[in-house]
C-alpha cells in the first residue's frame, strides 16, 4: 500500500456556457423585427406587445437554445403563418405551424390518367401533355428550374389546342415574379391582379395602402383561347397569387378547390448570437381583386368540385375529366379521356347526360 499524497483531483472539464443574456438578445432581435416588419397584427388580432410582455420573461430563464426556440415557437403560434418559420444553423425549417390540408390530388391515380396523354416532364416537378384534345401543364411548383424560359416551351407546345388546363393544386409555391409573370401570357390588357398591404416607415411619403399589383401583355402572343386551372388546399403562396390573377380573366375558369390561404412574401433574417439560427418575417398581407385577403381565406373556385375519387375509375383523375368536360362546354365539344393527335369531336346526339355534366352546365348557366 502507498504512502504518498493522493494525486490531485483532475480539474473540472471547462464547460462552454452560452450567456443567458445572448438568448435575451435574440428574442428581443426577433420581437423587433417583426414589430418593424409584419403587417398582419390586426388582421389576425395578435397583440404583438402583449406577447412580449408575456414571453421575455420566459426567455430570460432560457439556458439553451433548444429552451429559447420553444419560447419563440410559443409566442409565435398565435399568427398561424405559414411563411414564419425558424431555421437551424444545418439549414433545417421549423415551422411555426402546421395547416390542416386536404389534398384534392392522388399521384398514383394523377400518373395513371396521364399515362397515354404523351407527358414530357420538362422539370422535377413541371410537364406538359394533351388530354382529350386539349393542353394540359403540371406545375407543382414556381421555384427553379421553373423560370419563365421553361413555361415559354411549354405554353408553347400548347399553342395550337383548342383549350387548355393548367393544374396548380399541390403547388405550394415560389417566385410570385414567375406566377404573375406567366398569368400574364394570358391577358391582352393590363389588369389588377392583387393588392398588397406593407409596413412602411411613416417618414415615407406618397405611398398609400394597398399597393395594386398588375399584370399585362406579355411575351410575343397571348393564350386567350378557354382555359380551365385546377386549384386546391395544397396551393399556397405565389400560387394564390397566380390563381387570383387568372380568376378575373374572362376565358379562364377556375374549378378544384379554395387555395391554402398563405400569402406573405418572407424575407430571411440572423437571430443573432453567433449561433447560426435564422427566422422569417412575412412582409405583405395580400388581398384578391375583389379586396378580399388571401390570408386564411385563400381563393375561392368559380366551380367546387368535390373530391371524390372512390368513385371513379383507379386510372381516371376525377378533376381532369372535369376539366376536360368544361372545356368541352366552352368550346362546343365535348371528350372526356387522353386523346394523343387527333382533336375532340362532337358526341352523338343520344350520349346521355352525366352528373358532371349537369354540374358543368348548371355552372355556366350561374355565370
Amino acid at each position: 500500500m502507498s504512502c504518498g499524497r493522493a494525486p490531485a483531483p483532475a480539474p473540472p472539464v471547462a464547460l462552454t456556457a452560452y450567456p443567458s443574456t445572448v438568448y435575451l438578445d435574440q428574442f428581443d432581435t426577433l420581437w423587433t423585427r417583426f414589430q418593424e416588419t409584419y403587417p398582419s397584427f390586426a388582421y389576425k388580432q395578435v397583440d404583438w406587445k402583449a406577447q412580449r410582455l408575456r414571453y421575455r420573461p420566459v426567455a430570460a430563464q432560457a439556458r439553451s437554445q433548444d429552451e429559447l426556440v420553444s419560447v419563440l415557437l410559443a409566442m409565435l403560434a398565435p399568427l398561424r403563418d405559414l411563411h414564419v418559420w425558424l431555421v437551424d444553423p444545418r439549414g433545417h425549417i421549423v415551422p411555426t405551424y402546421r395547416p390542416p390540408t386536404l389534398v384534392n390530388f392522388e399521384r398514383k391515380r394523377w400518373q395513371a390518367a396521364l399515362r397515354d396523354a404523351g407527358y414530357v416532364t420538362r422539370a422535377p416537378q413541371a410537364g406538359d401533355a394533351v388530354v382529350g384534345g386539349y393542353g394540359y401543364l403540371w406545375l407543382g411548383t414556381w421555384k427553379a428550374p421553373v423560370d419563365e424560359d421553361l413555361l415559354d416551351v411549354m405554353l408553347q407546345r400548347a399553342r395550337e389546342t383548342p383549350g387548355l388546363i393548367i393544374d396548380v393544386r399541390t403547388n405550394a409555391g415560389g417566385s410570385d415574379a414567375a406566377a404573375l409573370g406567366f398569368a400574364s401570357r394570358f391577358t391582352t390588357r393590363s389588369l389588377t391582379a392583387s393588392y398588397v398591404q406593407i409596413n412602411i416607415d411613416p417618414r415615407v411619403q406618397g405611398l398609400e395602402m394597398p399597393l395594386a399589383r398588375s399584370i399585362g401583355p406579355r411575351g410575343a402572343w397571348q393564350y386567350t383561347k378557354p382555359v380551365v386551372v385546377i386549384a386546391g388546399r395544397g396551393g399556397f403562396s405565389a400560387t394564390e397569387s397566380f390563381v387570383a390573377a387568372m380568376r378575373t380573366l374572362p376565358h379562364v375558369t377556375v374549378i378544384g378547390d379554395t387555395t391554402g390561404g398563405a400569402s406573405g412574401n418572407p424575407a430571411t433574417f440572423a437571430l443573432g448570437g453567433g449561433r447560426g439560427w435564422q427566422f422569417t418575417v412575412p412582409r405583405w398581407l395580400e388581398f384578391a381583386p375583389d379586396r378580399q385577403p388571401i390570408e386564411w381565406r385563400g381563393v375561392a373556385p368559380h366551380l367546387v368540385m368535390p373530391w371524390n375519387p372512390r368513385e371513379y375509375d383507379a386510372s381516371r383523375d376525377p378533376l381532369i375529366d372535369a376539366a376536360v368536360g368544361l372545356l368541352g362546354e366552352r368550346t362546343g365539344v365535348y371528350r372526356i379521356g387522353p386523346v394523343i393527335g387527333d382533336p375532340p369531336r362532337d358526341p352523338p346526339r343520344d350520349t346521355p347526360r352525366t352528373p358532371l355534366r349537369d354540374m358543368i352546365r348548371d355552372s355556366l348557366r350561374r355565370d
